[in-house]
């Protein structure tokens, strides 16, 4: 028991924590408040065609959903370690044989199990409110869950920016700005520099697929680091698009045109299409989690 102890003290901790503090129903409710707008507008519309409410799922999420649970992930990370050292919480931790390493490893599964039961719960909860809607969501039940597994690890990885956050930024106040400026860095100026820099080069006369992987394939050269890139780039292949040739008469001549047909692939097979950035979110996150630990090992705990 005493082997076990210093390895799970940091989860136990920030597990109850989570749980005496309700962060796991904050974080929950914070979702499901996200959501309710998309529910709306599909009720509005009327829309009970299984695949175009996935659709507007999949669209809520890679912008709404994404931008506020981002910034969620990354100021919890960035108070992870400091606010704890200003309490005085790791002091009493180390004091009672609690290495370094179980600590902070503990407390990020500690929250990987907050934030993935609170979507484990939500994906039920996104069912639910698709049924509400009038969609049938057999054929679609395994997207839902898909979907918030990729949003997990999204946020996973912003937790784990957030710690590197935390371990150098010694005031827990000073983190928070910090944590803000990185994630507008990486969620909209390095995406928007990269895109207008893979624009100068894009081919021309090019098909919907081949810009779409032109694209994927500059996100992932250099935004390797940027979760939400990842994240975005795996739903854009939810889709396959098809050319197809079409005719009109203008002024009694016909002329014929380029179309695309879309067909929804499933985020199963986006997943597969794009797994070399679905690598990435899991990768980066454990590189992201090497340096905040190689880093607070070293820190000054007084």
């Amino acid at each position: 028991m005493r082997e076990v102890l210093p390895v799970f003290w940091g989860f136990q901790l920030e597990f109850m924590k989570g749980m005496r503090t309700k962060k796991l129903w904050a974080i929950m409710a914070i979702i499901i408040a996200l959501y309710i707008p998309a529910f709306y507008y599909m009720k509005q519309e009327g829309i009970t065609n299984e695949l175009e409410a996935i659709a507007a799922i999949i669209t809520f999420s890679s912008k709404t959903a994404l931008f506020f649970l981002g910034i969620l992930a990354i100021v919890f990370g960035a108070g992870a370690i400091n606010k704890e050292i200003e309490d005085g919480t790791i002091r009493i931790a180390l004091s009672k044989s609690v290495t370094r390493l179980g600590y902070i490893l503990g407390k990020y599964v500690g929250q990987l199990v907050v934030f993935g039961v609170a979507l484990l719960l939500t994906s039920f909860v996104t069912l639910a409110g698709l049924q509400w809607v009038g969609v049938s969501i057999s054929k679609i039940t395994s997207d839902v869950f898909l979907l918030n597994l990729l949003l997990l690890l999204t946020m996973l990885e912003f937790i784990a920016i957030g710690y590197i956050i935390s371990t150098f930024v010694r005031s827990s106040g000073t983190s928070l700005g910090v944590a803000l400026g990185v994630f507008f860095l990486l969620y909209i100026f390095l995406p928007a520099f990269v895109m207008y820099k893979a624009g100068e080069h894009a081919p021309e006369n090019s098909s919907m697929q081949e810009l779409l992987d032109y694209k994927a394939d500059y996100y992932t050269k250099y935004l390797f680091y940027s979760p939400s890139s990842q994240f975005s780039v795996i739903l854009d292949a939810v889709n396959d698009y098809k050319e197809v040739t079409k005719t009109v008469e203008i002024n009694g001549e016909t002329h014929t045109y380029t179309d695309y047909k879309v067909e929804y692939a499933g985020i199963d097979q986006a997943m597969k299409k794009r797994a070399v950035n679905v690598a990435l979110l899991v990768v980066m996150t454990l590189v992201y989690l090497g340096i905040a630990t190689w880093r607070f090992l070293r820190m000054d705990m007084r």
